[in-house]
């Protein structure tokens, strides 16, 4: 993102690359409260002049501090971090910040004049951020810390030991004492509060997405059921009432012997009662397909051979060539649909009294080639629509058909698919 040059856009330029999170602003938001607190205090003008000597020197290093503080994420953390690579490493800069940060308070405290300072509030402040980052052993370490240093400027800023801190107001020096430690426990309480809506979160979406992977597996599942279902009903009824109606055809168109007219007309029934009988067998295939890892590529193709050959009264021969290994389900179905167009064409258009079919293993494709003796084309016409799909079906999966033929010479189908294992 180009860094844009406007009066406000370079705001705008920080926001965009590097927004703060909600955390952040919210610790922000309480350092200038505390700063505002301090400077609320010294505004009022009750404190003891020992507190108030370096003002408003003191107001203007805290304003500064806690400008560095607010940009250091957007702004300063590249430099420094690059510094800090070039110096000594790789090192947690926001830790080292931080400390930086929590030591100039608590030297803003002690040239305050130590006891009543009214920077007490915004040192505490400055340990929220180091809390966030670190664990409740190094929290306590470092409120221990925190108060140890507190004392010493307590004893030797101000009044130093002869103040009221040890005698009148020993209860208020008490509770500034806790305050380092209850910071560190409430920070330490909501970590672990976010963390455990985080897991939750994390785990609802895990089980929200799982709900959703079975869902969409029972659905499939159902689906299945129902394509097989409706498979079953048109082969055992329509796919075998055609069967019998081209066979009755059949017969019939024998036996009008005397009609030569009515015998021509049978013929052409048997025929178009056979097409429409392979046709039902394309749907059937669509509604339940045969490759399912189950069977090998060639037994699903000789199971389609010995339909076709019963509907059309061709016989294929099938020729295995290499040793056949398992094919993923979209390979496999693809060159069986390849086979069923070609064969489908052979019994339309091509008026063949034989059929080779030749299915190829090397080491990185497969190959099936489909051959016929029947009439041919020129391969110069408009391929038809099954010739079509055969090349559409191969070119999805990376693969290739190519169509040999010519007028009286027969045809030749041979795609080739890359040979990806199951």
């Amino acid at each position: 993102m180009a860094r844009p040059k406007g009066l406000f856009d370079p705001v705008r330029w920080w926001w965009q690359r590097e927004r703060p999170t909600g955390v952040a602003l919210f610790l922000c938001g309480v350092r200038w409260a505390a700063w505002g607190v301090a400077a609320f205090i010294v505004a009022l003008g009750i404190l003891p002049e020992v507190n108030v000597q370096r003002e408003p020197v003191l107001l203007l290093v805290t304003l500064a501090e806690n400008g560095a503080v607010t940009l250091y994420l957007p702004l300063m953390r590249p430099y420094v971090r690059s510094l800090f690579r070039r110096w000594v490493g790789e090192v947690n800069d926001i830790l080292v910040m931080s400390l930086v940060d929590v030591s100039i308070a608590l030297g803003v405290v002690h040239l305050s004049g130590g006891w009543d300072s009214p920077y007490y509030l915004y040192a505490v402040s400055s340990l929220l951020v180091i809390s966030s980052i670190v664990g409740l052993r190094a929290n306590l370490l470092l409120a221990l810390g925190f108060v140890g240093t507190y004392i010493v400027i307590l004893a030797t800023a101000g009044e130093g030991a002869d103040g009221p801190w040890l005698r009148g107001e020993l209860n208020n020096f008490i509770v500034f004492l806790a305050t380092p430690f209850l910071v560190a426990i409430v920070v330490q309480f909501f970590g672990w509060m976010a963390r455990q809506l985080a897991a939750e979160r994390e785990t609802a979406r895990q089980a929200l997405a799982e709900n959703i992977r079975l869902q969409e597996e029972r659905e499939q599942l159902i689906a299945q059921e129902e394509r097989s279902r409706i498979a079953r009903e048109i082969h055992d009824g329509i796919a075998q009432s055609i069967y019998m109606i081209s066979l009755n055809l059949e017969t019939a168109a024998d036996m009008a012997t005397d009609e030569r007219g009515l015998s021509d007309r049978l013929g052409r029934l048997v025929v178009l009662a056979k097409q429409t009988l392979l046709e039902v067998r394309h749907y059937i295939f669509d509604l339940k397909p045969l490759l399912r890892g189950e069977a090998s590529v060639s037994a699903a193709l000789r199971s389609q051979i010995r339909e076709f050959t019963a509907v059309s009264g061709l016989a294929v021969r099938l020729e295995v060539v290499g040793q056949e290994r398992p094919l993923s389900v979209t390979a496999g179905t693809a060159l069986y649909r390849i086979a069923q167009e070609a064969l489908a064409n052979v019994y339309r258009h091509a008026q063949a009294s034989e059929i080779d079919m030749r299915l190829t293993f090397d080491d990185r494709s497969v190959c099936l080639e489909v051959c016929d003796n029947g009439v041919g084309f020129s391969t110069r016409e408009r391929l038809g629509r099954g010739l079509r799909n055969m090349q559409q079906r191969a070119q999805e999966l990376g693969g290739e058909v190519a169509i040999e033929s010519a007028p009286g010479k027969g045809t030749t189908v041979r795609s080739k698919l890359p040979a990806g294992e199951a």
